[in-house]
């Protein structure tokens, strides 16, 4: 019921799977409307495609009250910035610092979007398609290290 809402409102593409795609351009306008709706963020997480040389965005939210649940996604190229959700979800914050860590897609606005999980020094992010297998530096890499 609210996610027809939302499609109509947004005149929304949704895939068979039943997610709805918004255009990152409305960010703020259709995070709002989405937060009014369903006041509990459920997750965020991303999808790298090297080939299209973007990323997928993909937050799932709930309305505890009414036990309905929404997943929409939007499309980002490598280069760009996502606006964050934090100002709408606090909860928003670790896990759009965990993609930062692990994809390397930068959300504006976050408070303090620094590696979560990896050290400081890391090179790269590991979650990302195109990231070679086996690049941990060297002092990192638990098969060289000497117990």
């Amino acid at each position: 019921m609210k996610k027809e809402i939302l499609k109509k409102e947004f005149n929304l593409e949704e895939t068979k799977d039943g997610i709805l795609i918004f255009p990152v351009k409305e960010f703020y306008h259709f995070m709002e409307k989405v937060k009014g709706l369903f006041p509990y963020l459920s997750f965020i997480t991303a999808c790298h495609f090297p080939e299209r040389k973007e990323f997928e965005i993909i937050y799932c939210v709930r309305d505890p009250q009414s036990g309905e649940t929404l997943i929409f996604k939007t499309f980002l190229k490598e280069d760009e910035e996502i606006p964050s959700a934090y100002k709408f979800y606090k909860g928003a914050d670790w896990m759009e610092r965990e993609i930062y860590d692990l994809f390397g897609v930068k959300f504006k606005n976050h408070p303090d979007l620094r590696r979560i999980l990896l050290p400081e020094d890391w090179e790269g992010h590991p979650l990302r398609k195109d990231y070679e297998i086996n690049r941990a530096p060297e002092k990192y890499d638990y098969r060289k290290k000497q117990y």
